[in-house]
């Protein structure tokens, strides 16, 4: 957010420059890391430079007529599909093999070694889009706003993760929500309200055709990738609990991961083959995000003997995620003047990476809770059916979760008492599941409402190329602001 708004003052060039750097530092200390702390250091490295690294998502369609900026964006992430199938399949393999996962984070640090060449030595666009030197633009710069944002942003995803460890009516949880919520009020009033020159997050963006230009595209975006990480809650559990079990080959585990990320991808090209001949931006989007929310929620239906019904639609899914996704982040572009293309490309940054932090954790929480309280009800009965002391049926409980080997240690345990406790504690997944599945309606039906509000960018996709390169011969074409 900080970053790509102010990437309009100073240039994209050493934005994504150092978030290239910094990621490769981070895959580096997480490839040699010994304990956990060097690992929270990667992951904070490895995210910060992430996220600068994620403005080549408007980088890179500035640079390209506006006809094609869609399949620019899908262009732009063409490194997220190799890792979303690639990834979890080396994820298994290097989990059956020693200190092998180091490679998970050595491999990446190479391809961004070769990006940071390509772009220090190509990548030269306008060094002050909007026209401002560069002592003009760091007094100007909105420093408080930047501060009150970080410290919202933290306070409100720290304060949603500790959910899904302890209990929501913690001190902890709500000191860190509500104070993370009022330095967002806060920063909402500075940027209304202050005498800023070049604001964060300027009011009059948002309020724009009365928000249909960006803020319904926005809530668009926000929903669309809270979806894709609802999935990739419901999915694996799926997989783990009703499709695999601790004698399965891992190998068959990796097969029932592939229909999840092939939709995406699928999804994603579909778009760039057919979205221009098709047209009808608006009735498209809203068609995708559709096929997304529908097909997610009917995994409410998938039980452990209806694994064809979970494949098809997990993979339905995830091809109108896929179509969504990167549709929805070109109306977010062209919901502002180019001048501004930095902050709403910040702003397509919050929707997916905040909107993925919220959706894991208020679905992970949905599901633990229901998951766990209907096992407390529904294994304690079958497993004294089948013949347990009932004195016995807590450490049943306790020992379920952890395997053969903490079951043999229950008293009185024999194997038809097993198989009754196994088949009640699946059904508890079931049920927790379902419920999970169908909550996530309730976002979905929100979204599908914002992309009736949107207006349709038809007229926007035209031949004009925004920005030229610095060393191109076009570069006398550039305006600036």
């Amino acid at each position: 957010m900080v970053c790509g708004a102010n990437s309009d003052l100073f240039g994209r060039r050493w934005f994504i420059v150092g978030g290239n750097v910094i990621m490769f530092v981070g895959f580096i200390m997480g490839g040699a890391a010994k304990n956990n702390t060097t690992m929270l250091a990667a992951m904070s490295f490895i995210g910060f430079g992430a996220g600068n690294a994620q403005l080549a998502a408007f980088a890179l369609p500035e640079l390209l007529p506006n006809k094609w900026r869609a399949a620019a964006i899908v262009l732009a992430d063409a490194g997220v599909y190799f890792a979303v199938v690639v990834g979890p399949v080396a994820g298994r393999f290097a989990a059956q093999d020693g200190e092998s996962w180091r490679w998970l984070f050595y491999a990446p640090a190479i391809t961004v070694f070769f990006s940071f060449l390509g772009l220090y030595f190509y990548y030269h666009p306008p060094k002050h889009p909007r026209g401002l030197p560069t002592n003009e633009a760091l007094q100007q710069l909105d420093y408080v706003g930047a501060l009150l944002f970080i410290l919202a942003g933290t306070l409100i995803l720290v304060g949603i993760v500790y959910t899904t460890t302890i209990s929501s009516s913690d001190p902890k949880v709500i000191g860190t929500l509500v104070s993370g919520f009022a330095c967002l009020i806060v920063f909402g009033c500075w940027e209304t309200f202050a005498p800023l020159k070049q604001p964060l997050t300027p009011p009059h963006i948002f309020t724009r055709d009365k928000g249909r230009e960006l803020t319904f595209p926005f809530i668009v975006g926000f929903v669309v990738t809270m979806f894709y990480y609802a999935l990739n809650v419901i999915w694996p559990t799926m997989i783990a609990v009703f499709f695999t079990d601790a004698t399965t080959d891992f190998r068959y585990g990796i097969v029932l991961t592939l229909p999840q990320n092939l939709g995406l991808c699928f999804g994603a090209a579909l778009l760039t083959m057919f979205g221009r001949k098709i047209g009808h931006w608006k009735w498209t989007l809203t068609a995708s995000v559709t096929v997304m929310v529908v097909f997610g929620a009917l995994l409410a239906a998938v039980t452990p003997e209806r694994k064809g019904m979970g494949i098809a639609f997990v993979f339905l899914s995830m091809t109108g995620f896929g179509w969504a996704q990167y549709l929805s982040i070109a109306f977010i572009q062209f919901g502002v003047p180019q001048v501004e293309l930095g902050i709403s490309g910040g702003l397509a940054g919050v929707s997916r990476f905040a909107g993925g932090a919220i959706a894991i954790s208020v679905y992970s929480t949905i599901l633990a809770n229901v998951q766990s309280s209907n096992a407390a009800t529904l294994v304690p009965a079958a497993a004294i059916s089948a013949g347990l002391d009932p004195f016995n049926a807590p450490a049943l409980l306790a020992a379920l979760p952890l395997g053969a080997s903490a079951l043999s240690q229950v008293p009185g345990i024999t194997p038809s008492i097993i198989a009754a406790a196994g088949a009640a504690f699946q059904q508890s997944y079931v049920v927790g599941l379902r419920t999970t599945a169908l909550s996530s309606l309730s976002f979905g039906v929100v979204s599908i409402i914002a992309c009736c509000f949107c207006n349709d960018i038809g007229h926007k996709m035209d031949e004009k190329i925004e920005v030229f390169l610095e060393n191109d011969e076009n570069a006398g074409k550039n305006v600036y602001h």
